[in-house]
């Protein structure tokens, strides 16, 4: 311990953590040294300031360095989140993909006995135990978040050369069975078909009052998502540009979503930012034919809102010229429904609706496909979750038999 003039005592810091002090021009100068490297100093107005490009410099020099199979984990994947971070810089990677990485490791496995072990004492035992720790609170499908992050960390240090070819921990990590789980997994959730005429006539009801159109300001966009099968982030991230015409129909090209993510920008307070990435999946890209019911609501989109200022040429505004959230279209789904006195659904509902009604109007394969085309999902999701859903229909041929 250092002792100060004052003779309270100081923690000194680590070696290889570099220093930070007060300069003579009255700010604060951090500086790294390292074996075998030049000294790197780095000056900044306050401290907090000049102790965030010394950590950032610190994480850089530490990926060069080749890994052994002696880092402890929590380091390691602190690398493997300053990778993603390039790759989200060079644009071969999604910054809300980053945040949900960030997300799962911060809440469910930076504090665990697992990440301060090194990969040498590391056993499939300790993962498995970071998944049950968590088996009474969240899901399957939120449990396997945490396994894929387990499962992405180890192959990319294996990809990279950081860890050998036969570090196959993963093999032996068990994922609990889903129906032991108390949390189950949220069913898909289809909207009744009588409640959908209700849905639509209330969302499209005329407004008391002269300076609005609609009774709800989303109320054709909620009818829009019911006949296109979109998802929110890409009716949010749809455009003017984006309206096309294929054989004297009105089409809208699907290349875009817009994601509120975490802002990662210089200089700045705000926490949060709104940005226009391509779709989930590849396939999402596409082009979208509209029915008459989905083609009367865009118009009605058109002509309801102003000018968006983050983009002008997105359709979707508030009534501040800001872009509205999924929570907004969520908020007035719910209105409606309440309104309506029927169960509340999912914004997510719409889309599965959609997909459900589609699929039950194919008659072959090649029209199966089609159907996966216009939803940008694959074929093989397309059959896995849309293909057996209809409750009635399986009572009815069960009643047939008798």
């Amino acid at each position: 311990m250092a002792t100060t003039t004052k003779g309270t005592q100081q923690k000194r810091r680590s070696k290889g953590d570099g220093s930070i002090f007060k300069n003579k021009r009255g700010g604060w100068t951090a500086r790294y040294r390292k074996k075998g490297l030049p000294d790197k100093e780095f000056n900044a107005p306050t401290k907090g300031e000049a102790k965030k490009l010394l950590d950032e410099w610190k994480v850089k020099i530490a990926i060069q360095d080749a890994i052994t199979t002696n880092i402890k984990v929590c380091d390691y994947a602190q690398k493997y989140l300053f990778r993603k971070l390039l790759c989200v810089e060079a644009g071969n990677y999604k910054q809300s993909s980053l945040d949900r990485l960030e997300r799962t490791y911060n809440t469910h496995i930076r504090d665990t006995d697992a990440a301060k072990k090194s990969f040498t004492n590391l056993t499939a035992d300790d993962i498995t135990q970071t998944i049950n720790a968590k088996k009474e609170e969240l899901s399957y499908s939120s449990l396997k978040k945490i396994y894929l992050f387990w499962s992405a960390l180890v192959r990319h240090a294996k990809d990279t050369g950081e860890l050998p070819q036969n570090y196959s921990i993963m093999k032996s990590v068990i994922m609990p069975a889903e129906n032991s789980l108390i949390v189950e997994t949220k069913e898909i959730q289809i909207i009744d078909a009588k409640d959908i005429p209700i849905i639509e006539e209330i969302a499209m009801m005329p407004s008391p009052n002269r300076n609005e159109q609609f009774l709800y300001r989303y109320g054709p966009a909620i009818v829009f998502l019911l006949h296109t099968g979109l998802r929110g982030g890409e009716l949010l991230g749809l455009g003017r540009t984006k309206i096309l015409w294929r054989d004297k129909r009105r089409c809208v090209k699907i290349d875009r979503t817009l994601n509120r993510v975490k802002n990662r920008d210089k200089g700045t307070t705000a926490k949060t930012k709104l940005v226009l990435t391509a779709p989930k999946y590849p396939n999402s890209e596409r082009i979208v034919p509209l029915n008459k019911k989905a083609d009367f609501c865009l118009q009605c989109m058109l002509d309801l809102y102003d000018t968006n200022y983050f983009d002008n040429d997105l359709i979707l505004t508030t009534q501040n010229h800001l872009s509205p959230t999924l929570q907004n279209l969520r908020n007035t789904l719910i209105k409606i429904c309440r309104r309506a006195g029927i169960q509340e659904y999912s914004l997510h509902a719409l889309r599965h609706t959609f997909a459900t009604n589609i699929v039950r109007n194919t008659t072959n394969m090649g029209e199966l496909k089609d159907a996966a085309e216009l939803l940008g999902d694959s074929y093989e999701v397309i059959l896995k979750t849309y293909f057996h859903t209809d409750t009635q229909n399986k009572m009815a041929l069960v009643d047939a038999i008798a």
